[in-house]
């Protein structure tokens, strides 16, 4: 096969693309409809003459048969950038922003997840993914935010498919359609991109070829050979996948990008009035990672339903958003059936297109949703806002991670110096305090209930000050309970430490509302989990569970006859109760949480009821765990419903497993190469690791032989749980770290959330905040 050549910029004529556009779609869908008043003052397309309107005959369908599906692309394009072209002073720009935004209501407007490879997302590297059904980019340089967008040649794009650890397999969409016996076309350098695989680029791969011949212009072994349109038309409506986008020091600038595509979608939108299905989507944006704009015919449906008239995303399970992965399993099935999709490999989400054709902008009686009604504003102000607070969440979950951790640091160092000199009421207060940062966590999960992401820039500082509110909030409630003479202190430090994992779990078992696009939560930029417990929660919830239930069962236990019954019983119960909303794949479907869970509850039960795990024991419980996480993704393999539990096991079984295996490996690390804070903050913390891993012991053995400040601490003999809980720690730390491709933040998390707890459930035991039985001891 000859490799197709590298593409290149290519001169904009914007006169000859629209009349081109105009003749192109008036042949392939049908006769050629009059553009908007306002887009026709300023257009200068050529009108179809009568052979193109005589040929236009031939797309027409039966009202048996499906309509052929036509994709129109461009790139740089979002729901927020519309609605403000809609309020631009131009009349002609507002023109062409509105007449989106009534297709869009006529039909079914979503959010498109861009993410591909990288921080960066070309429209190369779009094109690719929507024709591979899987992640993927076009060149080895686009990763970062700094990327310079280029095309790729197919043995760059071969190569990284393979390298990049996700699967891909370029043109798998083509490849698919082709064993479906469903012709194709491509117009524009994305679209040939798109449907280009191990055979070749795509017939008619040049918008000029579509018009040669007869019938659909289309000629070749993948076009129709009845004189038919192709099932499926892709179209590159902005030429060059890299076509404006050159990187950021000659990239237009976003309203100038976006006016470009709105343009460019508008004339095309204006033209379609033949039997054709339609889905609009900007396949990237390089300059901005928000999700993008997509629009799905009327009468798309979801396996998840919809929400507030918005589509629930089959893969996403999200309002409103889909993924770019999702988009080839979609168009396969529309055209070729599910068996089909079954058959091509496709693990993305799959919507159910309708067959009739879609419903333009002056026919907006096929939408519940009718064109300028609040409805259909409501629908494209909720996918704005929904993007504005994917991109905060983005930019807020490292400064409020850094305050998190250093309330953290903050306290334990309060701590270590109040203990050195204990004084009246000052152990009490630090004891609040401790309060107060165990609750933290718990109160950057509840953010999300106040519209934090809206303070434009300063929403990573309002996010911070709304958990640091939300957190005093739950302390000033635990002090209530403190008051209670059944509680008292320790019955509400204790309350509080419970308080981060049910908050956290709880919203996960209900679709993580408060964690998704949260300030410490996954987001729609990042994309890497859109539902369940993401890693940071995890740790969060594990950290925060291990003290809780070590206090928790220890107090159980000492109203009860039987202690070892009573202390397994305590652990266990609660114990399956996180481990199924953490491991089922509906709910948290979370991995390396299940793996990591099992070995820490056992470790905490067997040292509270004061059993010793060998060896033997260890590698029981070892496998155990691996059976019960195997249950887990059989169920969901067994399902179909293809989270990425189920996933891991089709990709064991067709033997692609360890793409993913070293994919997740590389993850360990690459926050620490792309974000200077992510590095700065793990020197800080390993730094700060050695330093108390060296001065703990020392100070440890001279406080035992009644020296140092610390002396006084040993006469006053520790808790029974805290031994056995500080072990389960241990546990939780090593095997989060080795299992998790978060790797050394998932320990940091961990530790702001268990040790602050633990510093309060001390600081709130009986005596422990005495300074008068604290001097008395030191005087001893």
């Amino acid at each position: 096969m000859i490799e197709p050549q590298r593409i290149r910029r290519r001169p904009r004529r914007a006169v000859v693309v629209r009349a081109v556009l105009a003749l192109l779609v008036g042949v392939v869908l049908g006769a050629v409809g009059p553009v908007s008043a306002a887009a026709a003052a300023e257009s200068t397309t050529t009108p179809a003459s009568p052979a193109a309107r005589a040929v236009s005959a031939a797309v027409s369908t039966s009202p048996n048969e499906s309509a052929p599906l036509v994709v129109l692309g461009v790139s740089g394009l979002s729901w927020t950038a519309v609605r403000e072209l809609a309020a631009a002073d131009d009349p002609l720009v507002a023109a062409d922003a509105a007449a989106v935004l009534d297709y869009a209501a006529a039909n079914e407007p979503v959010n498109l997840v861009q993410r591909t490879v990288g921080e960066a997302s070309c429209p190369a590297d779009g094109w690719l993914t929507l024709g591979a059904g899987t992640r993927a980019r076009a060149d080895a340089s686009h990763l970062h935010a700094t990327t310079t967008c280029s095309g790729g040649t197919w043995t760059s794009v071969a190569r990284l498919a393979q390298a990049d650890g996700y699967g891909a397999e370029p043109g798998r969409l083509a490849t698919a359609l082709e064993a479906a016996g469903v012709s194709y076309a491509a117009a524009g350098d994305g679209a040939v991109l798109a449907l280009t695989n191990a055979a070749g680029p795509p017939d008619s791969a040049d918008p000029a070829a579509l018009l040669a011949g007869s019938g659909t212009g289309a000629t070749g072994d993948r076009a129709a050979d009845d004189g038919t349109a192709p099932g499926l038309i892709l179209i590159d409506l902005m030429g060059a996948p890299d076509s404006g986008d050159t990187g950021p020091a000659s990239a237009p600038t976003e309203p100038s990008r976006a006016a470009q595509a709105v343009r460019a979608l508008a004339q095309a939108l204006g033209e379609l009035t033949g039997p054709a299905r339609v889905v609009v989507v900007s396949v990237a944006d390089p300059q901005d990672p928000s999700p993008q704009l997509a629009i799905l015919p009327a009468g798309t449906t979801s396996t998840r339903g919809s929400d507030g008239g918005l589509l629930v995303g089959p893969s996403t399970h999200r309002r409103g958003l889909i993924q770019l992965t999702d988009l080839a399993p979609t168009l396969l099935a529309a055209l070729a059936g599910r068996d089909a999709v079954a058959a091509s490999g496709l693990s993305g989400g799959v919507l159910t297109l309708p067959t009739a054709p879609t419903a333009g902008a002056a026919d907006p009686s096929a939408s519940a949703a009718a064109p300028n009604s609040p409805a259909s504003a409501d629908r494209t102000a909720a996918l704005a806002d929904d993007a504005v607070h994917a991109v905060a969440s983005e930019h807020a979950v490292i400064p409020v991670t850094l305050v998190l951790l250093a309330a953290a640091l903050v306290l334990l160092v309060a701590v270590g110096l109040g203990l050195r000199r204990p004084r009246r009421g000052a152990l009490g207060r630090l004891g609040w305090a401790a309060c107060w940062v165990t609750a933290l966590p718990a109160g950057i999960w509840l953010a999300n209930l106040v519209p934090w992401w809206r303070a434009e820039t300063w929403a990573p500082v309002v996010a911070a000050l709304v958990g640091a509110l939300g957190a005093g909030l739950l302390t000033g409630v635990a002090a209530l309970l403190a008051r209670m003479p059944r509680l008292g202190a320790p019955g509400a430090a204790l309350a509080l430490a419970a308080t981060v994992p049910v908050v956290i779990l709880a919203d996960a078992a209900v679709g993580a509302p408060l964690g998704f696009n949260g300030p410490l939560g996954m987001n729609a930029v990042v994309a890497g989990r859109f539902y369940g417990v993401s890693n940071t929660a995890f740790a969060l919830a594990a950290g925060a569970l291990v003290v809780a239930l070590a206090v928790g069962a220890d107090r159980f236990a000492a109203t009860r006859g039987h202690r070892r019954a009573a202390v397994v019983a305590a652990v266990a119960v609660p114990g399956l109760l996180v481990l199924a909303i953490d491991g089922a794949p509906q709910l948290g479907a979370d991995v390396g949480g299940a793996l990591t869970l099992i070995p820490a509850l056992v470790a905490l039960g067997a040292g509270l009821a004061g059993v010793r795990l060998g060896l033997r024991r260890w590698l029981g419980v070892g496998a155990v765990t691996v059976g019960v996480v195997g249950g887990f993704a059989l169920v969901d393999y067994a399902s179909g419903s293809r989270t990425h539990l189920g996933g891991f096991v089709a990709q064991v079984l067709d033997g692609t497993a360890g793409t993913t295996l070293a994919r997740k490996a590389g993850a360990l690390v690459s926050p620490f190469r792309s974000s200077p804070l992510a590095l700065a903050a793990l020197v800080v913390g390993l730094v700060l690791a050695v330093a108390v891993a060296r001065w703990l012991p020392r100070t440890v053995r001279r406080a035992r032989a009644g020296r140092g400040p610390y002396a006084w601490l040993t006469t006053t003999p520790a808790p029974a749980w805290l031994s056995p809980a500080l072990r389960a720690l241990a546990v939780l730390v090593v095997v989060e770290v080795l299992v998790n491709d978060s790797g050394p933040t998932m320990l940091l998390f961990s530790a702001a959330a268990a040790l602050p707890a633990l510093a309060a459930l001390l600081l709130s035991g009986p005596g422990q905040a005495s300074p008068t039985g604290a001097a008395s001891a030191r005087a001893r």
